[in-house]
């Protein structure tokens, strides 16, 4: 009896998970380039009291979940015009590279901006760095607006300042909003469009059903709970009586 409770609070600790992780994609809507993460759990058999000759399988065996994960969907976001030369997004696979003190990070949030010594900085402030992983310097106090081809080059007044890096990542992970650590994992195919930003992937209506399912299961695993809690209230009763 015991062992089934703890069956069902491993399920209602990983539902709650479950939760957090949708309110966070929730939160993220309007985050450009936030890519959103789906939670999924590991199952594994209780073998204990089973026949040593039981079968691989363990048809007869009892399920418990176990750790949760979150895989990150790379699936793309929306690209939105908006005109402004800074803003960037990639159409297809790949990450911009900044530089987060001495630390390389990536985005696929292009909503980039000059700072006062000419470099282009993204959101977070890192400085975005060039395929010789040096920082993209425009020039302090340029007025003209970088023409941003599809390869990455950046031009100011036609003249090369140079070429946006954008790489395939390997084990990413969330730091922040639309910033990931990870590790470069070679060039990417993707191609830069100027003028445009991605927006987040998170679709409303999938996260709302998603939460509603989860918050029916997390309720029925609490009254599972009860009811266990209640049968063993009793058996400790029926035991105190003999």
């Amino acid at each position: 009896m015991y062992k089934g409770i703890y069956v069902a609070m491993t399920g209602s600790t990983l539902k709650l998970m479950e939760l957090d992780n949708i309110s966070n994609n929730i939160s993220n809507i309007n985050t450009e380039g936030f890519k959103r993460t789906a939670f999924t759990t590991r199952m594994y058999p209780i073998t204990e009291g089973l026949s040593q000759t039981q079968s691989s399988a363990y048809p007869d065996a009892r399920i418990m979940a176990t750790n949760g994960k979150l895989i990150i969907d790379q699936m793309q976001g929306t690209i939105q015009n908006t005109g402004t030369a800074t803003d960037l997004s990639i159409s297809g696979e790949g990450y911009f590279v900044v530089d987060a003190k001495g630390t390389q990070n990536f985005t696929r949030n292009g909503s980039f901006t000059i700072d006062k010594d000419g470099f282009l900085v993204s959101s977070e402030g890192g400085k975005v760095l060039g395929t010789k992983d040096k920082p993209i310097n425009l020039g302090v106090g340029t007025k003209a607006a970088p023409i941003i081809s599809n390869d990455g080059t950046v031009s100011v007044e036609d003249n090369p300042v140079g070429q946006i890096k954008v790489v395939k990542i390997k084990d990413a992970q969330h730091i922040s909003n639309s910033l990931f650590s990870g590790t470069s994992d070679g060039p990417a195919t993707g191609q830069i469009k100027q003028g445009t930003i991605e927006r987040s992937n998170v679709n409303p209506m999938q996260e709302l059903a998603a939460m509603i399912s989860a918050q029916r299961s997390f309720d029925s695993i609490q009254r599972v709970i009860k009811t266990f809690d209640q049968l063993a209230s009793e058996a400790n009763t029926e035991i105190a009586k003999v």
